[in-house]
């Protein structure tokens, strides 16, 4: 007969076992509401293209290349230093056990989905070991399987690399609250390194990590200067279990070496990023505070508070000393600070004029770095964020009482990473996914709190909590076909693949950011432009491109495209439409109004009348163009020269073929064109094959 211990874990893992489920179809739901929207299997888009093609190339026995020359076309960028790689092996390998009758599509986005799932029962696990609740690991978890603010963006319609790192994140927050509340030493031992190892994995994969590294060296930081092991520490009660302050040197000692062996973080100086400089400093400030010996929610000695100071200052040194000179590390992120001060200045409201901001701030304010606005977060947040207002309150309230308890410490940071979410989402719509998180956990904590007070407040807090459920899950399930990615023209575009693929491949192609990705992962056509702003030549590149269309000329254009090799334009129809002003190109490059002799004018409403663009193919959103190069225009003129030498000796027929020579490389050479005129002009004359007749 089974034990009640083993029945009660195997109640857990049922438990476990049935959110990952709903979760994962609740996310299934939303993309098979997609599928009948959109039709089978249909196309990722921008970056996601470019993991999904990277993960093709992997599933079909092929190698990333070093130096990726399809991207960026024609230097090309190196693929480890400038992308995050990791979770393409994982899609790949796992592609190949699923069932042989699904796309690799559908293959990886059941993939991806339930890669992102695994985050609902570490959720479970965080919460209910940080409150030594579960009931706050149920709550939490639930609401991180059903609120549509963590499932929007999770149901593998697109490949996004946060959804591979969270799962970690979750697990290194899960795992850091076993450190410090394990039953032995040897598991808080493992807890600590798995905490450590979640950590570095969470960074390698999605760079924005950094965000919540941050808050968590802050915390450090503030831990440091207190010079208090909180409620973690094992002092006393646990001797051969890793101290609080041990944990987190293992987590730092982590981040230190992902970003000394990982190629992009090494790439990018995240050796030197604010946050890695805030650990420097509170490693400096602990060496100097020595041995604590301080217990928890006691009174600092007189000479621990004068060391305090000494810590707040040792600790601000290496980030103040760099903040005068940023460095490689601002090089690489300096735009997302120019984009927070753009937002402080005008109140996080983009400004209708685009001359008020650089060119940085203007391509950067777009999806999802736009300003979050009432209307999206009562979408994204129906009921769970005004529920963790309140419960932020009573955490408040609850803090306010127990400030010397023990467990004030741990409540008191995770406070100040839902308020800094909070913060951070209303400047940048992108940063949803961790006030999705934090605003879960917080739930958590709040059904922990209820279950321990009076029976009316614990029974009107849960039922309050069971209610948001409701809300939630049902908000995601009345409409999912609402929850899929809007403005995206899939029929179109995958129209426009199929044709590059099949009559241009393996040409190289210039074309908005917007589709570059799309072309490269299922046109098989390199591109110029590439759709992530991650560096400033990117940036620069598409500035440029943007200021070619809008203030130049059809040749000032053509003579753009033609320093990079391109031999195709694929023009997007839309540039005018009676949509957001400030989220369309002409914004971007300050061209409200382009001149009448801008070139985007020809592609948009006269598609036959560009003199070096020959209209190929296009439907009802794309277009697309032969670019007639400087080569093929002088090529044309010495065919057009020879034609005319032909026909001045009197050979008609050599004289004719080379001037249609000529014009298929340049249809408007107008030499090629008088000369067709005489050819043609002679022959209703009558006048054969050869003039000496």
């Amino acid at each position: 007969m089974l034990s009640p211990r083993i029945i009660r874990s195997l109640l857990i893992l049922l438990a476990l076992l049935a959110l990952y489920a709903v979760g994962l179809g609740m996310r299934r739901e939303v993309l098979h509401a997609q599928y009948v929207r959109l039709g089978p299997d249909f196309p990722f888009t921008l970056e996601s293209a470019l993991q999904f093609r990277n993960v093709r190339l992997l599933y079909e026995g092929e190698s990333l290349p070093e130096i990726d020359r399809k991207i960026q076309y024609p230097e090309g960028v190196v693929t480890r230093e400038h992308d995050t790689i990791g979770a393409e092996y994982v899609y790949a390998l796992a592609a190949r056990f699923l069932p042989g009758t699904l796309s690799l599509g559908d293959r990886v986005r059941w993939i991806t989905a339930a890669w992102f799932c695994l985050g609902i029962p570490m959720m479970a696990l965080w919460a209910g070991w940080r409150f030594r609740s579960h009931t706050a690991g149920f709550f939490a978890a639930a609401f991180y399987a059903v609120s549509l603010s963590a499932v929007i963006r999770s149901t593998g319609q697109e490949l996004s690399r946060e959804n591979f790192a969270f799962p970690f994140l979750i697990a290194h927050l899960a795992f850091a609250a076993l450190a410090e509340r394990g039953a032995t030493g040897r598991i808080r031992w493992a807890g600590a390194v798995l905490s450590a190892a979640g950590l570095a994995l969470a960074l390698m994969t999605w760079d924005l990590i950094q965000f919540y590294i941050i808050l968590w060296a802050v915390a450090g930081y503030v831990g440091m200067v207190r010079g208090d092991p909180g409620e973690d520490s094992n002092e006393g009660f646990c001797p051969d279990a890793p101290s609080g302050r041990m944990v987190w040197a293992l987590q730092a000692a982590a981040l230190f070496l992902a970003g000394g062996l990982n190629p992009y973080l090494r790439s990018h100086y995240f050796l030197l990023s604010p946050g890695m400089l805030m650990v420097y400093g509170t490693a400096l400030g602990w060496c100097l505070s020595g041995r604590s010996t301080r217990q928890p929610g006691a009174e600092p000695p007189i000479r621990a508070r004068g060391l305090a100071g000494w810590r707040a200052v040792l600790g601000a040194v290496p980030l103040a000393a760099v903040s005068f000179w940023p460095g490689r590390y601002g090089e690489a992120y300096g735009h997302f600070m120019e984009l927070l001060m753009a937002k402080i200045r005008f109140r996080n409201i983009k400004p209708e004029d685009p001359s008020l901001l650089t060119f940085d701030q203007r391509i950067m304010w777009t999806p999802g770095l736009n300003s979050s606005d009432w209307a999206l977060t009562e979408m994204l947040f129906p009921y769970i964020l005004p529920l963790s207002l309140v419960a932020l309150g009573v955490a408040a309230a609850h803090l306010y009482r127990n400030r010397r308890a023990a467990r004030a410490t741990r409540l008191l940071q995770y406070s100040f990473f839902f308020i800094s979410s909070l913060i951070t989402y209303v400047l940048f719509a992108r940063f949803h996914v961790y006030l999705a998180l934090f605003s879960a956990g917080l739930m958590g904590w709040f059904a922990a709190w209820a279950v321990g007070r009076v029976p009316w407040i614990k029974w009107t807090v849960l039922t309050f909590l069971v209610l948001g459920l409701y809300v939630e899950a049902a908000h995601v399930w009345r409409t999912p076909e609402a929850w899929g990615r809007p403005g995206v023209y899939y029929h179109e575009l995958t129209e426009l693949t199929d044709w590059l693929e099949e009559f241009v491949s393996p040409s190289p192609v210039v074309a908005n950011f917007g589709v570059s990705g799309s072309i490269a992962a299922y046109g098989g056509c390199p591109v110029v432009l590439h759709p992530k702003f991650e560096t400033r030549e990117i940036r620069e590149r598409v500035r440029a491109y943007g200021e070619a269309l809008f203030k130049g000329t059809e040749r000032d254009f053509r003579d753009w495209a033609d320093r990079y090799g391109a031999e195709y334009y694929v023009h997007a129809l839309g540039e005018f439409y009676p949509r957001e002003l400030t989220m369309q190109m002409r914004y971007m490059v300050d061209a409200l109004e382009p001149p009448d002799y801008a070139a985007v004018h020809l592609f948009e409403s006269q598609p036959y009348e560009p003199v070096y663009f020959e209209w190929l193919w296009g439907n009802r959103k794309y277009r697309v163009f032969r670019i007639v190069t400087r080569k093929d225009e002088e090529r044309a003129w010495r065919l057009a020269r020879a034609a005319e030498e032909r026909f001045q000796h009197g050979e008609l027929d050599e004289a004719e073929e080379l001037a249609v020579q000529a014009l298929a490389l340049f249809p408007n050479e107008g030499r090629a064109l008088t000369l067709m005129r005489h050819i043609g002009s002679l022959r209703d004359q009558g006048f054969g094959v050869d003039t000496r007749e």
